[in-house]
């Protein structure tokens, strides 16, 4: 799970789909904001809602696992005997989300439809979703896969790069197309953003010998070159997912903000900085840390004004039993210009003012999507989470 535009990757265990919103679904239309696709253009609406129980004292013993949602909570009933009968229980709505403020409704409107236009038997619909308006296509990065039969990949693991084409064919489907590697610095894709109208992508590298970098991918010719694949001569760890500010300035006067994981799927070896967030200038390669205190940030995302930061902390994903200390949050961040009279284009906006935005009570948050209302979406363990000021709308797939 995890970045989302334009649809959603969705991970099963027998198959992977990309849904499509049908058009005329948005009361806004911004193709850097059609994250809000995802869950505006769902199902018909009969309109679910948590249960005016859903904050109440519990009697008895009770228990919930972190990972689920909380209507999986198991109670002990006056007998002794285990129920999963209690307050909790699980919403009666014929769409694939829940409201626990009505408000959300005046996102999802009436009469939404949901549309699967690619469909696979692996997860390949995990993460990215970069749409380039310039061709119709959106771009997508697959979870961890084998190379048993894909001999044109370099190591055992890789990660799978592809596009779809959101301009139906004449017989009305779409088209998917799974890319070979667009450069040979371009292995374990993961997260991707627009920039200077070219796809962006974070690619977590493989070992000792790929470097974590950041390759900006031509659509028009398919062809990658690396932006910045080092932090003054130390490797990155995993370079995670990435996001641009001040997107709608001209380049020279835009900052790419990155996040550097540490290692976890096993095909990096031990890391070597700290888990942070990074700030990279590529006109003058001029890159600054912009923020550390995670276990693992994720997601990166701005404000539509670019006031605000958003980071995912999944460090939620490497707790060992027991650790109620794990991160598994969202983060708000000020965004403060540069000190008057300092180069814009060598030093960076600083984050400052660090705040919890959202707690992800149900596993945790990994990509994050901002939409031009306002509104933050996280992918979830449970399905996405919507959020906006204090209140948060679940959506569960």
């Amino acid at each position: 799970m995890a970045s989302w535009a334009n649809g959603r990757g969705r991970s099963h265990s027998y198959s992977d789909e990309f849904d499509l919103c049908k058009p005329g679904c948005l009361g806004f239309i911004d193709v850097v904001a059609l994250v809000a696709c995802l869950l505006i253009c769902l199902a018909e609406a009969k309109k679910g809602s948590f249960p005016a129980s859903s904050h109440v004292v519990i009697n008895g013993s009770f228990y919930r696992d972190p990972s689920y949602s909380l209507w999986s909570t198991v109670y002990v009933n006056a007998s002794g005997n285990v129920t999963t009968s209690g307050p909790f229980t699980y919403p009666n709505a014929s769409t694939p989300f829940v409201a626990s403020v009505s408000d959300f409704y005046d996102v999802v409107g009436d009469g939404a439809s949901l549309e699967v236009v690619a469909r696979a038997e692996y997860a390949a619909f995990h993460e990215a979703g970069v749409y380039i308006s310039s061709t119709n296509e959106v771009y997508f990065t697959s979870n961890k896969l084998n190379t048993t039969n894909a001999t044109e990949y370099r190591f055992p693991s890789y990660g799978q790069f592809s596009k779809i084409s959101l301009t139906p064919s004449a017989n009305g489907t779409y088209e998917w197309s799974t890319l070979l590697p667009p450069s040979d610095q371009l292995v374990m894709p993961n997260g991707g953003t627009v920039y200077n109208g070219q796809v962006l992508m974070a690619a977590q590298g493989y070992g000792l010998d790929v470097a974590s970098s950041l390759v900006l991918v031509d659509p028009a010719t398919g062809k990658g070159r690396t932006l910045v694949n080092n932090f003054y001569g130390r490797v990155f760890n995993s370079i995670n997912d990435v996001a641009v500010l001040f997107a709608n300035r001209a380049v020279d006067e835009q900052w790419v903000f990155f996040t550097g994981m540490s290692v976890l799927a096993g095909f990096k070896p031990y890391p070597s900085l700290p888990a942070q967030v990074y700030a990279f200038h590529p006109p003058t390669g001029t890159i600054r840390v912009v923020a550390d205190g995670f276990e693992r940030p994720n997601g990166v995302q701005f404000s539509e004004d670019y006031k605000t930061c958003y980071i995912s902390d999944t460090g939620f994903i490497s707790a060992v039993a027991g650790d109620p200390h794990p991160k598994h949050g969202r983060y708000a961040y000020d965004v403060v210009a540069p000190p008057e009279g300092a180069d814009p284009k060598l030093v960076p906006p600083t984050l400052t003012n660090r705040r919890v935005f959202a707690f992800a009570d149900s596993g945790m948050p990994d990509g994050i999507k901002v939409d031009t209302a306002g509104n933050v979406y996280a992918g979830c363990f449970d399905g996405v989470h919507h959020c906006w000021e204090r209140y948060c709308l679940v959506w569960t797939s």
